[in-house]
């Protein structure tokens, strides 16, 4: 049986993810380019340590800024609980963390929006682009290390999937970047309204409804998940 370290790193070396039923998101195509990262843009600081998920950086690859957001990471059981005595026996951790684990939850929402996108024939772009998820190499999370970032914080060092599973890459979605901040008026947050409902009716719930996570042209880039 694979240990932990190497099923994460072959699930991160896959085309598309996650592997359940439902809407996939492709890898980014140029993954094994380095990155160059030029500075922190947003952290969890003003969330709670439970909303805490990840952090967000500017960065290049191959000459393009991209929006970089960094997932802690997540211990598949950490739902179990909510499943019920009989359904707990069920379902594997692999498929619960599949359909918990907020880096999961942000793959399926993307690949939900572009499926919708393209089914609707929309031309206009009110949602930030995603690119794709990647791994990261350790020379990567030692350019996190400096900037003082655990990715394991809230899981203790004796807890066993830790165990396991220390060694495993740092997961990362490749997003478009997007310069300007909002101005809010009544016409952005009209805006902004449109955005979430429009997302809702396509089943995805959208998190972490604040300014900071609306950019140029009211347009979401982070902190939603497929249904």
């Amino acid at each position: 049986m694979a240990s932990n370290v190497e099923e994460n790193r072959r699930l991160l070396s896959a085309l598309e993810l996650p592997e359940c039923e439902g809407p996939k998101l492709k890898a980014f195509p140029y993954r094994n380019s380095p990155i160059t990262w030029i500075e922190q843009i947003s952290q969890p600081s003003d969330q709670s340590p439970s909303q805490a998920q990840g952090h967000v950086f500017k960065v290049e690859i191959n000459s393009r800024i991209y929006a970089l957001k960094v997932f802690k990471f997540f211990k598949p059981s950490t739902y179990r609980h909510t499943l019920g005595p009989i359904r707990q026996r069920d379902v594997p951790d692999l498929l619960l963390g599949f359909h918990t684990d907020p880096f999961y939850a942000e793959c399926r929402a993307y690949a939900q929006i572009e499926t919708q996108r393209k089914s609707q024939g929309l031309k206009r772009k009110d949602i930030a682009d995603c690119y794709g998820f990647m791994a990261l190499t350790r020379a990567d999370e030692e350019v996190l290390e400096d900037y003082g970032i655990d990715l394991w914080w809230d899981i203790p060092p004796d807890d066993e999937y830790r165990k396991t599973a220390e060694g495993s890459p740092a997961r990362a979605l490749v997003k478009e970047y997007i310069e300007e901040d909002v101005e809010m008026d009544e016409r952005t947050r009209k805006h902004m309204l449109t955005c979430v409902k429009w997302m809702n009716r396509n089943k995805i719930l959208v998190n972490d409804i604040h300014v900071g996570n609306f950019k140029g042209g009211t347009r979401p880039v982070i902190g939603w998940e497929h249904c």
